[in-house]
């Protein structure tokens, strides 16, 4: 036991460096950026908590947001929701967000070096300095990934289920077809294998669709791997086809029940319908082929040239040059036939992730006579699961694993035959310059983010007011009106994905009218307060309105970041 965390201790310290301060500030300093998805994520853990407190369907909104399509939801991230809602009802949602930040910094690294020193070891490399100094590349490639650091900044919560893909590999990496026979009683399956790596691999798409899907891909690869007697080929193939049946059955009702939420007439977020979905495979949900190996300040699709709002956005599959190069010295005499499977699962991962056509910057690249150049996943778009997803770029994550096999490998093909100061030498090197390319040369070097998610004394004084809906101004995406309602506890004027309701709009076309026509549109769709963003920039709000056109409603409560009004 003490073992195993000193080996965790290492991740953890590199997870709270690299999120500093949030392990000390985890409310002040929430990873993320506000002109994300951060505001959404907290206001998720917080609804799913509170709705299990209350012995309610977290699939519901109803009395929370003033929507014209109702009140369905399917949350981004139910399972890490569930699991941390006791947490979020004792320390609150930026506690159990920071906290689960860290935690899955921290497992990446840790399952990262476990299974790179295991595909080591698959390899032929013997037990020892190398197959470790694998395993800590591995891990610092994927701790530090692009993909992951980007994932955080944007506040989407369910990419940390990724992780579980780790879980994923190693269990596989682990698989031994003479144990497997033996267990089985000669048959080949070992039941309780099959029943362990059918759940994980159901878990891994619970917890994430994206993920789960390269989940998948590394799960085939690694099952249709050569071994040198052919019964043991064939005993392999049929357990690991036989788990991940098993897997896609067992993840089959939640991703059915997510589906119809999703796309039900009444669902709260609106951008689930198959035309939708197809625009964003087509734009901004597909990778850019150049943003897997070109550095900062290249940013493709750059959100905030192409955002109505100026969201802070990052799509970034940065694979990282010094885990290329050594993915290359992996290549070095010695490889067996089982290590070169990744070299496989790195070009399918990366064109499923470049979408049905080529994109660059957000739109399609488009030839004379106005064709766009066709990709494999045109051949399955309709198919599911994958007509159901559209930001393809996240599908990148099973070549980020390959790769940072790879280069642990191909770190113990260079350490071979080495003594021990200077492999010790050479490993000190490519770790701080893992971490290096990371901080300093990656698109997302400076990432992730943080925001102060403290709440302002105005929000928490509007808890008491007397009942009435709350809209914000300006009407703009990336204002933290979601996360403000856990201050208040008042029906908001708003929706998931847009800034404001009908009623909103009505309201704020009644100001310029003067005060009496206002308060009489106020009457009319139930909003009694509304809360001023004072900092807060005016671009990309259509309702016309400066802060000085609210100056004759009478302030119910203000500081220097907002101001609440009170209309009646």
């Amino acid at each position: 036991m003490i073992r195993r965390l000193l080996g965790v201790l290492p991740w953890f310290c590199l997870a709270v460096a690299w999120t500093w301060p949030t392990a000390i500030h985890p409310i002040a300093a929430t990873p993320g950026s506000a002109h994300t998805d951060v505001w959404e994520n907290l206001w998720t853990l917080w609804f799913v908590a509170t709705r299990l407190a209350h012995g309610q369907s977290p699939l519901r909104v109803d009395g929370l947001l003033d929507t014209v399509h109702g009140g369905s939801l399917w949350p981004a991230d139910p399972l890490s929701a569930v699991i941390l809602t006791p947490l979020t009802l004792l320390a609150g949602p930026t506690v159990s967000w920071s906290l689960l930040v860290v935690l899955h910094m921290t497992l990446r690294g840790w399952l990262g070096a476990r299974i790179g020193a295991l595909f080591a070891g698959s390899a032929g490399v013997a037990a020892g300095f190398g197959r470790d100094a694998a395993g800590w590349v591995c891990g610092a490639v994927l701790a530090l990934s692009s993909m992951a650091l980007a994932d955080v900044h944007n506040g989407a919560s369910e990419t940390l289920g990724d992780t579980w893909c780790l879980a994923v590999v190693a269990f596989a990496l682990r698989y031994s077809p003479s144990r497997a026979r033996s267990a089985s009683g000669g048959s080949g399956v070992s039941r309780g294998w099959v029943v362990g790596a059918g759940a994980l691999l159901a878990l891994s798409a619970i917890a994430h669709w994206y993920g789960g899907v390269s989940a998948f891909l590394l799960w085939a690869a690694l099952g249709l791997r050569r071994r040198e007697d052919p019964v043991a080929s064939r005993i392999q193939r049929r357990s690991f086809l036989v788990a991940a049946v098993l897997g896609v059955t067992l993840a089959l009702p939640v991703a059915y029940e997510a589906r119809a939420v999703s796309t039900a007439a009444d669902n709260v977020v609106g951008i689930k319908d198959p035309a939708e979905l197809a625009r964003l495979r087509r734009n901004i949900g597909p990778a850019d082929p150049e943003a897997y190996v070109l550095p900062a300040p290249f940013r493709s699709p750059d959100f905030t040239k192409i955002s109505r709002y100026g969201e802070d956005y990052w799509h970034c599959p940065y694979l990282g040059w010094v885990a290329i190069g050594l993915s290359l010295a992996s290549l070095l005499p010695g490889a067996r036939t089982r290590a070169r499977w990744p070299w496989a699962v790195i070009p399918a991962s990366i064109a499923l992730s470049l979408g049905p056509v080529l994109t660059a910057g957000g739109s399609v690249v488009i030839l004379s006579g106005r064709r766009a150049i066709p990709l494999p996943y045109f051949l399955i778009e309709k198919l599911p699961p994958f007509n159901a997803l559209s930001l393809l770029w996240k599908l990148g994550w099973a070549a980020e694993v390959a790769v940072a096999l790879l280069a642990g490998l191909g770190l113990a093909r260079l350490l071979a035959g080495r003594g021990p100061r200077s492999a010790a030498l050479i490993t000190a090197l490519v770790l701080p310059a893992i971490a290096a390319e990371a901080r300093f040369m990656a698109p997302t070097r400076n990432l992730p983010d943080h925001v102060d998610a403290t709440l302002p004394a105005p929000i928490l004084a509007l808890r008491d007011a007397p009942p009435g809906m709350v809209m914000t101004w300006p009407l703009i995406g990336g204002l933290p009106t979601l996360y403000e309602q856990i201050g208040h506890g008042k029906t908001i004027a708003a929706s998931l994905n847009f800034p404001a309701s009908r009623g909103a709009w009505t309201v704020t076309r009644a100001v310029p009218k003067g005060a009496a026509a206002t308060i009489a549109a106020a009457h009319e769709t139930g909003i009694r307060y509304v809360v001023l963003h004072l900092t807060a920039p005016t671009n990309g709000d259509e309702s016309g309105l400066q802060l000085g056109n609210w100056g004759d409603f009478p302030v119910l409560a203000a500081d220097d970041r907002v101001r609440v009004l009170q209309l009646y």
